[in-house]
């Protein structure tokens, strides 16, 4: 009589066992929960001592050139230690963050796709500016960001160091990197959550859609082409054509217009049309990737290559307490921001 309540506790034992505590332990596999909680963590750590600690006691001020370097090489300084402790501690190889070599046409075709990137950008930079003028809200203060007239060949060097080529190299790494290493091979995972957790990581409100739509752009070339160095060349023709085209669609400082009546309407209008020739450039070039990708694939089939496969882990093994941390840490960031 005594054996069926056995039989059902020791059924709650194996379940509680199986299914429930490892959820309170780290995964024995790499998982976006461990990255987020790294990532998210320290990136708030540096935020609340960026914004609590006194002005008056730095010898520069925190909008300064040298206050933007600052808080910029310590975001980029957690993620690259996120990096190397998770690919190491889980042996992640290389070729499973920086993909492979698709060739000279995908690293050109990686480069070319910048151009639409940097069209639908800056549009939609514009556009929302335009939108919040129009309803009178206010705009969105940044969070880090800089005010100078730098003009020194020095201060030049550093804006491009740490405001354009450290960050791609970095970001890119971690993003189209490591997270898409040890998500699922799907495009919905690889395309979407790269891009989303890398706009959240950047904390900027006023930017949130440009950030999205640029990180949808690199994800997809590194979901397509299977690189994460092609990923950094479209963000390199991205600013290459910004810089070309800068006379042609103009990119408008928030403190420009104080209301829509002041909003420079050919701006407006070159917006737009930017907008539906990025979006058309777009489609052309990313079919040319999708054709790469497939060429891919089937020699990846003949060959048996390792390279291409996706990392042995279950999709539950991404959701264990750290996940949960990893999501605090990222309110905590936008809330207090």
């Amino acid at each position: 009589m005594d054996e069926t309540p056995k039989n059902e506790n020791l059924s709650v034992d194996a379940f509680l066992k199986k299914y429930i505590l490892p959820f309170f332990f780290p995964a024995k596999v790499p998982n976006i929960g461990i990255i987020m909680f790294g990532a998210f963590g320290l990136s708030y750590l540096i935020q609340y001592g960026w914004q609590h600690f006194p002005e008056e006691q730095l010898f520069y001020e925190k909008t300064s050139l040298i206050g933007y370097t600052m808080v910029t090489l310590l975001r980029l300084l957690c993620l690259l230690l996120v990096f190397v402790l998770v690919t190491e501690h889980y042996k992640i190889k290389e070729h499973s963050t920086w993909g492979r070599n698709p060739g000279l046409g995908g690293f050109f075709i990686s480069f070319l796709v910048g151009v639409p990137a940097m069209l639908l950008s800056t549009s939609m930079h514009n556009l929302f500016i335009y939108l919040e003028l129009r309803l009178d809200n206010p705009l969105p203060r940044q969070l880090y960001y800089y005010v100078t007239e730098e003009q020194s060949l020095y201060g030049l060097l550093l804006t491009l160091l740490i405001g354009i080529a450290l960050p791609i190299l970095v970001e890119e790494l971690f993003f189209r990197g490591l997270i898409v290493a040890v998500l699922p091979d799907r495009w919905y995972f690889r395309i979407l959550i790269p891009a989303i957790l890398g706009t959240l990581f950047a904390v900027d409100r006023l930017e949130f859609i440009p950030l999205l739509l640029i990180g949808l752009c690199c994800s997809a070339v590194r979901f397509f082409t299977d690189s994460t160095l092609c990923s950094c060349l479209t963000r390199v023709g991205l600013f290459c054509s910004h810089t070309l085209l800068a006379p042609i669609i103009t990119e408008v400082e928030p403190g420009a217009a104080q209301n829509a009546m002041d909003y420079n309407r050919t701006v407006l209008y070159a917006s737009i049309i930017a907008a539906v020739l990025g979006v058309v450039m777009m489609l052309v070039l990313l079919k040319q990737l999708f054709f790469l990708r497939y060429l891919q694939k089937n020699e990846d089939l003949k060959c048996d290559s390792p390279e291409g496969k996706a990392l042995p882990i279950p999709f539950y093994d991404h959701f264990h307490i750290d996940f949960l941390f990893g999501i605090a840490f990222l309110i905590l960031c936008w809330v207090t921001s």
